[in-house]
């Protein structure tokens, strides 16, 4: 496993000759830092076939690449000049290696030749205490002077056996290389370079562009200056892009595995800030936030108060300026807008667009994020986000492969599985007790009923409710005619004795002919269940509504129109005098009728007259 270690300090403490004096490598590459002498981006050297070092500036002016070549590092060179001590920048950037996780560090005490003895000690016992302020008590101080070479040795063996310790920390199965240089090669095209986190890639494979998600062809890549067929976790990569232009990439953007990271302009985090910053971090406060090796500018929404006191920790919404890419515990550098300096960090989960309220009854499972367990990380996604995920879905929120997670989806015990998509058991069968309750009320109250609509069923998460719908279909638990829904066991036909009710209620439509009783008459003739069959009659068209409280039999209906259609093919036109001739009733009833035809588009009304305007007359 290739391992990287990132240079710190303050400016003008000697990293760059440091470096030059571990591997032989000047990481000034830029004119401009020839000449002023100062470190402006981030340097590459080798320290062995398997060590990189990143060389980075000491300028407060250049924080922001300080940030982007320390964001890959495994460990970290703190170089302190004896002459000064700690310094401004020392203490910004231990700040900012604590906050994106280093936790392995040594620090070389450079520039010991120009001071006694004496002032050495003295120097280190201070850096000593410093770093224990810091929770870096048992860092390793080696003394050296990178000019003359002294101590050098010393600190070899310290870096070999710091290095020694280094484990690999690649559990996800997905390739990331955050974007620290770009630029075209004569011949090639465009190239990127970075440090590969995590996975491998190949020669010939697709990587994405995050945030744009733009996917191209890997046409060549390199490490350590030569062309290899893939490059792995920790590896300093270049990688020659297929169909890319330079003004596409750059700092800020990540290559990935295809559809694998999250994009968007909201994100969910723990925000912690520092203990040694001079104020409390406030709601709607804006600041600069240093994502990976870029950076931007963002409001804080928190979530468990108004204000986040120095050394605390709090749930918050970051809402960025524009999108951003992240991974699943991602953990970024924050700044004061200004003057810009470091207040502390976050550690950002999932991009969640909608506005989160405070005291949100969802944070109380985000807690169990805290750990390496799979299972556990795969429930709090459930409980949070609250609705059925695909395997993608899922893998995408936790940073990993979908083969990391396949195996623990299908225990049936805790995951119910429909098609692609998921839901844990408990919110599965919550959603399915209500369902069925409430088509338990609806067969209850409507026995011949023909069933309740999707948003009738008692679930306002529609996401579950139709995922649980679908699924109980598939298991007969209920049944469906279209978008009405009933129990499986349900039988909605008429027995002997309803049909017999029905009969009746036919007998008595036909004896009125055309003067049809209201429905409060029919059900005190018919009795109590006379409600439900008329229900069902209408349900089914036995009995069609003409007007309010005036149903006719379908067979009654049907004899109107072939009525009216005789009469067309006679006559050009129809007056109500002349309807009443032939359907024996009055105007209370007649005018209804002709209405329901004009709806249905068999007749015209001009002034006091109707005329065909349906199908054709033969």
């Amino acid at each position: 496993m290739q391992k990287v270690i990132g240079l710190a300090g303050h400016i003008d403490h000697g990293k760059t000759a440091l470096v030059k004096a571990l591997t032989g490598i000047d990481t000034d590459r830029l004119e401009e830092e020839k000449r002023r002498g100062v470190t402006i981006d981030i340097g590459i050297a080798f320290y062995t076939d398997e060590v990189t070092f990143i060389d980075v500036p000491g300028h407060e002016k250049f924080i922001k690449n300080m940030v982007t070549g320390v964001s890959t590092v495994d460990a970290a060179l703190l170089v302190i000049a004896a002459d000064d001590g700690v310094m401004p920048q020392t203490r910004e950037h231990l700040d900012i290696l604590k906050i994106l996780g280093v936790e392995k560090l040594v620090v070389a005490l450079n520039k010991t030749d120009l001071v006694d003895e004496e002032w050495v000690e003295m120097v280190s016992a201070d850096v000593q205490t410093f770093l224990s302020q810091r929770d870096f008590g048992e860092t390793p101080i080696v003394p050296v002077s990178s000019t003359r070479g002294l101590g050098i040795d010393d600190l070899k063996q310290t870096l070999d056996d710091l290095i020694q310790t280094l484990e690999a920390k690649d559990q996800q199965g997905i390739f990331r290389l955050p974007i620290d240089r770009v630029f075209s090669v004569k011949g090639f095209g465009t190239v990127v370079t970075g440090t590969v986190l995590s996975h491998e890639l190949h020669k010939a494979q697709t990587v994405e562009l995050f945030p744009q998600e733009i996917v191209y062809p890997v046409r060549g890549l390199q490490s350590h200056h030569q062309d290899v067929d893939k490059i792995k976790p920790g590896d300093r990569g270049a990688i020659n892009l297929g169909g890319a232009s330079v003004d596409e990439l750059g700092r800020g953007a990540f290559l990935g595995s295809p559809g694998m990271f999250q994009s968007g302009s909201a994100w969910l985090g723990r925000l912690s800030v520092l203990e040694h910053w001079k104020r409390p971090v406030k709601e709607a406060e804006r600041v600069h936030i240093h994502v990976g090796t870029g950076k931007r500018e963002a409001r804080i929404h928190l979530l468990e108060g108004n204000s986040c006191q120095p050394g605390q920790d709090m749930w918050a919404q970051f809402f960025f300026d524009q999108p951003v890419s992240a991974g699943f515990h991602e953990k970024v550098v924050i700044r004061f807008l200004s003057p810009e300096e470091t207040l502390g960090g976050a550690d950002l989960l999932w991009m969640v667009e909608k506005r989160i309220k405070k005291g949100d009854s969802r944070l109380g499972h985000l807690h169990k994020l805290a750990t390496s367990d799979v299972k556990t990380v795969i429930d709090a996604v459930f409980k949070f986000f609250q609705q059925p995920l695909s395997r993608k879905q899922i893998a995408r929120r936790m940073s990993v492969a979908e083969s990391k997670i396949h195996s623990i989806l299908q225990d049936d015990t805790h995951y119910v599985a429909y098609l692609d998509n998921y839901l844990d058991i408990e919110a599965y069968h919550s959603a399915q007790e209500m369902i069925i309750s409430a088509l338990t009320a609806y067969h209850e109250q409507e026995p011949l009923g023909k069933g309740l609509q999707r948003d009738q069923v008692g679930i306002e998460n529609e996401a579950i409710r139709d995922f649980v719908l679908n699924r109980s279909l598939a298991e007969d638990t209920i049944k469906n005619q279209g978008n009405l829904w009933q129990l499986a066991g349900h039988q909605s036909d008429l027995d002997e004795a309803d049909q017999e009710i029905r009969a009746k209620i036919r007998d008595i439509f036909q004896t009125a002919n055309y003067s049809s009783p209201s429905m409060d008459q029919v059900k005190q003739e018919v009795g109590t269940k006379g409600e439900t069959i008329i229900q069902w009659m209408i349900q089914h068209r036995d009995l069609i509504r003409i007007d309010k409280d005036y149903y006719l039999l379908d067979n009654q209906l049907d004899n109107f129109i072939s009525v009216l259609k005789q009469w067309f093919l006679e006559h050009d036109e129809l007056t109500v005098g002349e309807l009443r001739d032939i359907i024996p009733t009055t105007r209370k009833y007649l005018l209804p009728l002709l209405q329901h035809a004009e709806r249905k588009g068999y007749l015209l009304r001009v002034g006091d007259v109707r005329r065909w305007a349906g199908e054709e007359l033969s």
